[in-house]
């Protein structure tokens, strides 16, 4: 967005010659009053943080007759909005603490504190952020596929075996994620399952969306290993976070989840239910996305259902300008035409097709223009085996089974064999 500093000087100072170091100072102090009014925004939307400011300002200033009044009134919200975020445990810390410093329990070592309260919420909010990260981290170890050193990693999971600490359901539940991103056991994920359902409402809503994300990304990494079961557990998940504001919190749009909700929904050959979300959620899209998405989810949907005049009425006159949507849905449109035996048009998609890779060769790797140069070529060659004899098909059949990165080498297979 460009700002016009002339234009608002004049609004400002009208009839004033512009000042380039009056308006850089002034730019400069609202800049700071802005970030100020983000920084009081966020505490203010944080119960326990503001309570915690305020009972450290008290302390300071030795406020006495409020102590009562302004612990009573954080024990009730902390009570009320108990969680399983570590996040929390750090709060009820800083609010032990200051318990502590308000009632002088360093002076009064005869009176029994609440020392004891301090640790244990210290160490709670350590061991449950340390598993949290330590998720992430082998997250990365898989994706790398490299061994990155982190320290008290075991000395911390030894801790939670020695003391028995499986028992907090917040520790457990990051606890499952550690073992079976490192073992990938199915009984822990079954088990993960279970608890998320059953507790993921205890956590902060930033922490529920990424628990339930982790999860469902676990299910799509095993789905791409061939386990097609886990599309139902994952459609369950996203229709699960859908209903409690998990995946689109306060409507804030991620395409990627919408997509993957389409996919997962095709996949278990939910259509009406995925045509009404595509039709429900489409709201919450941003305007200059809404299009691209909406008409390139439903001719997917569509041609899933073999509505091939639908997916073509979709498809046949469209340009995206997301590069990733004109290649899918070139592909989609290729393999409509082939279903619906349209050659002609068929051939010329393919070659026009050949051509746009051509041309985006800067905007796309090497690597993922052979994958959709294969499809290309294979589904040409499909067209043409139509009329070949036996031994020419199986040997295209192999052809295809055997080549590494094709676009849609599932349909390509299915389609070889019932050739």
């Amino acid at each position: 967005m460009e700002i016009d500093k002339y234009a608002i000087w004049d609004q400002v100072f009208e009839g004033a010659n512009f000042n380039d170091s009056k308006w850089r100072q002034l730019s400069h102090d609202f800049i700071k009053a802005v970030h100020q009014f983000l920084i009081f925004e966020s505490v203010k939307q944080n119960k326990f943080k503001s309570n915690n400011l305020l009972l450290t300002l008290l302390a300071r200033e030795e406020f006495t007759s409020i102590y009562n009044s302004s612990i009573s009134s954080a024990e009730k919200d902390f009570e009320k909005f108990n969680s399983l975020s570590s996040e929390f445990f750090y709060e009820k810390f800083d609010f032990e603490k200051n318990i502590y410093e308000i009632k002088n329990y360093e002076v009064n070592m005869e009176v029994e504190s609440n020392i004891r309260r301090i640790h244990e919420n210290l160490d709670l909010f350590y061991l449950t952020e340390k598993l949290k990260q330590l998720v992430n981290i082998v997250t990365r170890r898989n994706f790398l596929n490299t061994n990155l050193d982190i320290p008290l990693e075991k000395e911390v999971i030894d801790i939670i075996n020695a003391y028995n600490l499986l028992e907090h359901p917040g520790i457990e539940i990051y606890y499952k994620f550690y073992r079976l991103k490192s073992s990938d056991s199915e009984h822990d994920y079954y088990e993960l399952k279970n608890k998320i359902y059953e507790r993921i409402h205890l956590f902060f809503l930033e922490d529920a969306v990424d628990v339930l994300k982790e999860i469902i990304n676990y299910c799509s990494l095993k789905i791409n290993l061939g386990k097609i079961g886990y599309a139902e557990d994952a459609l369950n998940f996203y229709k699960f976070g859908l209903k409690n504001n998990y995946i689109f919190p306060n409507n804030k749009f991620n395409p990627g989840d919408f997509l993957n909700i389409v996919i997962y929904g095709i996949r278990t050959k939910e259509f009406t239910w995925t045509e009404n979300f595509i039709e429900e959620y489409q709201k919450i899209i941003p305007t200059n996305q809404r299009k691209t998405l909406v008409t390139f989810s439903l001719a997917r949907l569509y041609f899933n259902q073999s509505k091939y005049d639908e997916v073509i009425e979709k498809l046949r006159d469209v340009e995206f300008d997301e590069i990733t949507y004109n290649l899918d849905s070139k592909v989609l449109l290729l393999a409509t035409y082939y279903e619906v035996n349209e050659s002609q048009a068929m051939m010329s998609l393919a070659d026009s097709f050949r051509t746009f890779l051509t041309r985006h060769e800067k905007d796309i790797t090497a690597d993922k223009k052979q994958r959709y140069t294969n499809f290309i070529k294979f589904i040409k060659k499909l067209s043409r085996a139509k009329y070949q004899d036996k031994k020419a098909k199986q040997k295209l059949l192999e052809e295809i089974n055997k080549t590494p990165g094709v676009v849609n080498q599932g349909w390509l297979v299915s389609k070889a064999k019932s050739l």
